[in-house]
């Protein structure tokens, strides 16, 4: 749920970005990014229930495209705005660029090698009931950092700077009323009359 939620915070901020900036390509994308992330979320669950990692090669395959939309979307909003909201979404683009890097290079390789390594060894996956018993039964616990070396990157990244991430994404609501000084071409606004009257582009520029 918390992931989904996230996924939701990043739609409504590119869909009300990219409507501010008249960018179809932002808008488009904040359409696409909660269905992926929910498929995203099945393939996570399949996995964790067969025990079959295929389901983590997609489930971060999924993830990993999903911001390399976001990421295509933002660098189309970049010249649309100008000062410290160019600068923002600059060090955006360069945060989810480097999410891609990790996850294609890092991320998804480690699950990809372990569904290899169990399809050679003949491991037998457990089905819906068999894996629904096992999730809710076994339960090991263990201190022994060899068995959680891999995942220390991945985890430590997430428990941080995604939690980070998400903080800065609820808190869009406060700032969004700015954004209109910071465009490099004026907002239309409808006239009473019908006519399209032009607002100013005001404000400091930083």
């Amino acid at each position: 749920m918390a992931e989904l939620c996230f996924a939701v915070q990043w739609a409504i901020v590119l869909d009300e970005i990219g409507k501010l900036a008249d960018s179809d390509t932002a808008k488009n994308v904040s359409r696409l990014i909660v269905p992926l992330i929910a498929l995203a979320e099945c393939c996570s669950w399949y996995a964790v229930i067969t025990t079959n990692y295929l389901g983590n090669v997609l489930e971060n395959s999924l993830w990993t495209a999903t911001f390399l939309l976001i990421g295509i979307a933002l660098i189309r909003l970049v010249p649309r705005f100008r000062g410290i909201v160019r600068l923002g979404l600059g060090a955006v683009v360069a945060g989810t660029a480097t999410y891609c890097i990790f996850m294609v290079t890092v991320d998804v390789p480690m699950y990809l090698v372990r569904w290899q390594e169990e399809e050679a060894s003949g491991h037998r996956f457990l089905g819906l009931i068999s894996g629904l018993y096992d999730v809710t039964t076994r339960w090991i616990v263990t201190y022994d950092i060899t068995r959680w070396h891999h995942e220390i990157p991945w985890m430590s990244l997430y428990f941080s700077v995604a939690v980070w991430m998400s903080l800065a994404l609820g808190g869009f609501g406060l700032i969004r009323r700015f954004l209109p000084r910071y465009q490099t071409r004026p907002t239309l606004l409808p006239a009473r009359s019908g006519a399209v009257a032009t607002a100013p582009s005001v404000g400091p520029r930083l």
